[in-house]
């Protein structure tokens, strides 16, 4: 099996969808800087008489870490639910999936333009985590910590990295008290599509899984801009109201999945077969956010917020 999904890999997934003979383009080409965008699966839009299909397989260098049945069920789940593109056909052992094509006047989120959009996103977010609950638990600190055992192997550990893991785990009782929802478990402004009429979907279900929906949250408020002062609005979306211990959860729960995704995006920089891909600058810049976080005057204060009783 080779590293990345290839033409005749395409074909495959494409005679299984029942799109076979149909003309198609190209997906998004990847990108790491400035955003997660089209890193993990090839993709293409195809053309059917019925409309768009957008269709993706996995590469087999990034399926380690991911539970696929979970994904296509939440990928299904949030399609039924409105607020993702609807599900045509999926096989989990494949690694693909076909979905509605979104095309006339929809485009990628940018970081820029989430900020506008926020609102409608954490509206689609708090319909995703209403939906049926799935069968995989979604445990950032297990991922974190295969990451750091497969770079200890390649000797590309960062400096801190006993230090980030030990503040870090001061955050792990919260996987224990957390009230559980089917949940994206990525912030990615890339993984969100804007369309006319203020309309928001979402895509890209990789790593979904059981787990605290303020993860969902607080990844997704931190994509959209650096100030909690600025966050305080969308969340209230969420939540109905501003509640200090639920937002202080959200902050961190980013500083967890910041962490994640800086240790997931240093391995790749070293063991990927794309070498054009800038692994490295996006990985270091989530771990620059981390360290910012974590040496923060307010990083106590956000813990012992967190602990507090949740107003619903």
């Amino acid at each position: 099996m080779t590293a990345l999904t290839e033409d005749v890999d395409m074909a495959q997934a494409m005679a299984a969808a029942g799109l076979g003979g149909l003309p198609f383009e190209p997906g998004p080409s990847p990108l790491a800087s400035p955003s997660y965008k089209a890193l993990e699966s090839r993709s293409v839009l195809v053309e059917t008489p019925d409309g768009p299909v957008f269709l993706k397989r996995m590469h087999p260098e990034m399926r380690d870490g991911f539970d696929l049945p979970a994904a296509m069920q939440l990928a299904t789940q949030a399609g039924a639910a409105g607020v993702a593109p609807r599900v045509i056909w999926s096989d989990s052992g494949l690694g693909s999936i076909a979905m509605q094509g979104l095309t006339q006047g929809w485009r990628t989120a940018t970081q820029y333009s989430l900020q506008a959009a926020l609102p409608d996103a954490i509206l689609a977010l708090r319909q995703l985590h209403e939906t049926a609950p799935l069968t995989h638990r979604f445990d950032p600190f297990a991922a974190i910590d295969a990451q750091i055992e497969a770079l200890a192997a390649l000797q590309v550990l960062p400096e801190d990295s006993i230090w980030l893991r030990r503040v870090i785990g001061l955050l792990e009782p919260m996987l224990d008290d957390a009230a559980l929802a089917p949940c994206r478990n990525d912030g990615s402004a890339s993984n969100l599509m804007l369309g006319p009429d203020r309309q928001v979907m979402l895509v890209d279900f990789d790593r979904a899984g059981m787990n605290d929906p303020l993860y969902d949250v607080g990844c997704l408020l931190a994509e959209a801009t650096d100030f909690p002062q600025d966050m305080h609005a969308a969340f209230s979306v969420y939540w109905g109201h501003f509640d200090q211990a639920a937002f202080a959860r959200a902050r961190l729960w980013s500083a967890v999945d910041d962490m994640l995704h800086a240790f997931w995006a240093r391995r790749l920089a070293l063991v990927s077969v794309r070498r054009n891909v800038e692994w490295l600058k996006y990985g270091e810049w989530r771990l620059m956010r981390l360290r910012l976080v974590l040496n923060h005057p307010d990083f106590e204060q956000l813990i012992r917020l967190s602990r507090e009783r949740i107003a619903a």
